[in-house]
């Protein structure tokens, strides 16, 4: 049989495998990002032109592991200063703000430029136990955001052993 089958004197096309098809809960992810961050609070509005200038609202990746007396957060928060980044700790959740607007004013013999460039980052990620927000401890360094915060009494990890 060649690229194209036959059945009964008749040619029958084959079809020829392109790209794989993305799964369909891919696809399903895929359609909700584009609806709920571009469109949903903005349906007449254009990503076009996307001006440098414009107020960026993204969430930052997050990691969250879970230890046994503590819960430990890491959180990618490149051009960031530690003057510009809030931590909110409830209960179970964390929420990770940063803030940041640069001014760059240029002053030369025919023309003036003032380019203000803001961003604004927030995730709330919601926590494996509750945890003791009031003995948290953060630090910031070459972007990355470390937050330690120790598990509240009653919420420690406890390893059970299988009976025979």
């Amino acid at each position: 049989m060649t690229t194209e089958g036959k059945t009964k004197g008749k040619e029958v096309p084959v079809k020829k495998e392109g790209a794989a098809p993305a799964r369909f809960d891919q696809q399903i992810e895929h359609l909700f990002e584009d609806f709920f961050n571009r469109r949903w609070l903005r349906p007449f509005s254009t990503d076009w032109p996307a001006w440098p200038g414009k107020l960026e609202n993204k969430a930052p990746k997050v990691d969250v592991v879970d230890r046994t007396a503590e819960v430990f957060v890491k959180a990618e928060l490149p051009g960031f200063s530690k003057d510009e980044i809030e931590i909110n700790v409830t209960g179970n959740s964390i929420t990770v703000q940063g803030t940041a607007r640069k001014e760059e004013e240029t002053d030369k013999d025919n023309y003036h430029q003032r380019e203000i460039v803001s961003s604004y980052v927030s995730r709330t990620v919601p926590l494996p136990c509750e945890v003791d927000g009031d003995n948290a401890k953060a630090t910031l360094k070459d972007g990355m955001l470390e937050v330690t915060i120790p598990k509240a009494k009653g919420a420690q990890s406890k390893r059970v052993e299988i009976q025979p």
